[in-house]
């Protein structure tokens, strides 16, 4: 079978190369999220009425702040225990017409809230490639520096978990709990992992998750792809066959778990790779 024919259109083209800022990084899970089709979902009621109860208890139980999204609807529910009150946090809304607790959000320090995104983006590639009986085993840890009312920062642990599907794989409910960090041995948390609970297994952390999923010669390519070069162009210029800078591309588009050259690029420039 030949190579595939990966050429870049002229629109995909001005549209890589007249960026104005690299994208971040949620817009790019915006996307994933949102174009899933959510076909299969049967009993939705009940399972979000459920699931509401899950997030209350955890709330409640664990002095959380508990957010359960509905990624179909992109709608969020928000029950708040008693870390609301040692951060100040009085949501104006427990039900908000969006997936992301902005509110929240906005007082999370910046870096802190890059990592999450990063590594939400690659626990969502993760879930999606697991069977819908193993996704519970799952979570992503962060910890996160949260400002009070006072603008001081609250070390804080954020985990989330999906909590139901479609039979068809889409990930349609996802819960994120805030608990304390207390500053007493055995309280620590990783800036961020990804977690199978049920074996104790780390599956990725952030230390190192996108710099090194590329080779050099990958990401050479990938930055040339960026240019707005061909893949002929592209083996013109690092002494290539075509045929070995198509494979590179398909390399590049799997492990970056993306379908096209703009996505690859996208993502390239939000999580470091491009610069």
């Amino acid at each position: 079978m030949g190579a595939p024919n990966l050429k870049i259109d002229n629109l995909t083209k001005m549209a890589i190369n007249n960026h104005r800022s690299s994208p971040h990084v949620r817009e790019l899970l915006d996307i994933k999220l949102f174009s899933q089709p959510f076909s299969g979902l049967s009993q939705t009621d009940l399972q979000l009425d459920d699931c509401k109860q899950i997030a209350l208890l955890y709330a409640k139980l664990e002095n959380t702040i508990s957010v359960l999204s509905d990624l179909e609807s992109r709608k969020s529910y928000i029950y708040t225990g008693g870390l609301a009150d040692q951060l100040g946090f009085e949501p104006k809304q427990t039900e908000i017409n969006s997936i992301w607790e902005d509110e929240l959000l906005s007082r999370v320090h910046p870096d802190d809230l890059q990592r999450k995104y990063r590594l939400e983006f690659t626990f969502f590639q993760l879930v999606k490639s697991i069977g819908l009986e193993e996704r519970l085993n799952y979570s992503l840890i962060t910890k996160l520096r949260i400002s009070d009312g006072d603008g001081k920062y609250h070390l804080v642990r954020h985990r989330l978990l999906y909590l139901n599907g479609t039979q068809q794989g889409d990930v349609w409910l996802a819960l994120c709990l805030y608990n304390k960090v207390y500053d007493h041995p055995g309280f620590d948390v990783p800036d961020g992992v990804i977690l199978n609970t049920r074996t104790g297994e780390i599956i990725e952390s952030e230390q190192g998750r996108f710099e090194d999923l590329l080779s050099t010669r990958e990401i050479e390519v990938l930055q040339l792809i960026n240019h707005g070069l061909r893949s002929k162009e592209i083996g013109s210029r690092l002494s290539l066959s075509i045929h070995t800078v198509n494979r590179h591309r398909q390399n590049i588009f799997q492990k970056l778990n993306v379908n096209n050259a703009m996505e690859a690029c996208r993502l390239g420039m939000a999580t470091g790779l491009l610069m």
